[in-house]
C-alpha cells in the first residue's frame, strides 16, 4: 500500500541515511527496509520500498500473527514523520543562511522518529557521552539478550524488549555487555517511570509546554537535558526540541558560522531561540552539513 507524505518526501535519502546506520531493530537490503514490531500483543513484520508515487513510500506486512493493519499503517506514518507539513519548514530555511543550502540539497529527508518510549528511553541513555558506532553496538547487546525476534526467509528481525523485563534484568547482566554501572542504572529507572506511568508515551504527550514536559524528564536520574530533548524532539515530537549540549550541533555551527573553536552555551542559545518551532528540523539539516 502507498502512503502519502504532507510535502517532499524523499525515500532514497531516507534509505540512505538508515543503511548508514546500525540499529539492530530494522534491516537494510537492495533499497528496502524490514522491522518487526508488536501491535496489541501480536508480531509484525512489516517491509518498505520505494512508491511508485512521488513524496511517498510502499508499505508491504510480510507477516502477521492479527494486528490490525491500521496500527501498522500508522507506526510507518509516525516513524518517518509523514504527516509533518515539512513545507513550512523550507519556507523558513530558504531565508536562513545557515540552513538554506544544505535544505535545498536535501529536500524530502524527514525525521526518522523513535516511535516506542522503551527503544528511546534506551537510547537516550545508551547513546550519552559516546561515539554512535559503539552506542549502537550497546543497544544491540541489550536487545538481543531476550531473544524475541520474527525469522523470515533465514533471517531474524530483532523486536525491544519490555518494560518489566529490562526492570527485572540483573545490573550484572547489563555490566557484562559493557554498559557501564551508572546507565544499567538509568535504564532501570527509564523501566521503572515506564511501569508507573509516569514515562509512558500518552503521559508526556498530554504536556502542552515545552519546558514542564523538559522539567517532567529531566527530574528522572539519568534523563539530563540532551537526553531529554531527543525523546521530546524523536517521539513526542515538540518542534522547537533541540539536544543541548549535542557534539555534531556544535560541530556543524562551527563549520557554517566559521568558527575558530565550538560555540558557547550562550552561542547555541541565541541560534537555538532564532529557530522556534522550527528547531528539531534546523538541528536534522545541520547535522547533515558534516555528512
Amino acid at each position: 500500500m502507498i502512503l502519502s507524505a504532507n510535502g517532499p518526501f524523499d525515500y532514497s535519502r531516507m534509505y540512505e541515511f538508515m543503511a548508514l546506520q546500525d540499529d539492530c531493530l530494522y534491516e537494510t537490503a537492495a533499497g528496502r527496509v524490514r522491522r518487526a514490531e508488536v501491535f496489541d500483543g501480536q508480531p509484525v513484520l512489516f517491509e518498505l520500498s520505494e512508491a511508485s508515487e512521488s513524496n511517498a513510500l510502499n508499505l508491504e506486512i510480510l507477516h502477521n500473527d492479527g494486528a490490525d493493519e491500521a496500527l501498522v499503517i500508522d507506526y510507518v506514518k509516525d516513524w518517518f514523520d509523514l504527516a509533518y507539513d515539512i513545507n513550512a519548514f523550507y519556507a523558513f530555511a530558504s531565508k536562513d543562511d545557515r540552513l538554506k543550502a544544505v535544505a535545498r540539497e536535501l529536500k524530502g529527508f524527514r525525521m526518522l522518529a523513535y516511535v516506542d518510549m522503551t527503544d528511546v528511553l534506551v537510547w537516550a541513555v545508551l547513546g550519552q557521552q559516546i561515539n554512535m558506532k559503539f552506542a549502537f553496538e550497546l543497544k544491540r547487546r541489550l536487545v538481543q539478550h531476550f531473544d524475541h525476534y520474527i525469522e523470515y526467509e533465514g533471517t531474524k528481525y530483532w523486536m525491544m524488549p519490555g518494560a518489566r523485563e529490562l526492570f527485572d534484568m540483573d545490573l550484572s547482566v547489563m555490566r557484562g555487555m559493557q554498559i557501564s554501572s551508572s546507565k544499567s542504572g538509568y535504564i532501570k529507572n527509564c523501566a521503572a517511570g515506564l511501569l508507573d506511568g509516569s514515562l509512558a508515551k500518552a503521559h508526556l504527550e498530554k504536556f502542552d509546554d515545552y519546558s514542564r514536559a523538559l522539567s517532567h524528564l529531566t527530574r528522572v536520574k539519568g534523563i539530563g537535558p540532551w537526553s531529554a530533548n531527543v525523546i521530546l524532539m524523536r517521539t513526542i515530537k515538540f518542534r522547537n526540541a533541540v539536544p543541548i549540549g549535542d557534539a555534531g550541533l556544535k560541530n556543524a555551527l562551527k563549520a557554517t558560522d566559521g568558527l575558530n573553536d565550538k560555540p558557547t552555551r550562550e552561542y547555541i542559545d541565541e541560534v537555538i531561540s532564532q529557530w522556534g518551532d522550527f528547531g528539531t528540523y534546523a538541528t536534522l539539516y545541520m547535522w547533515r552539513v558534516l555528512g
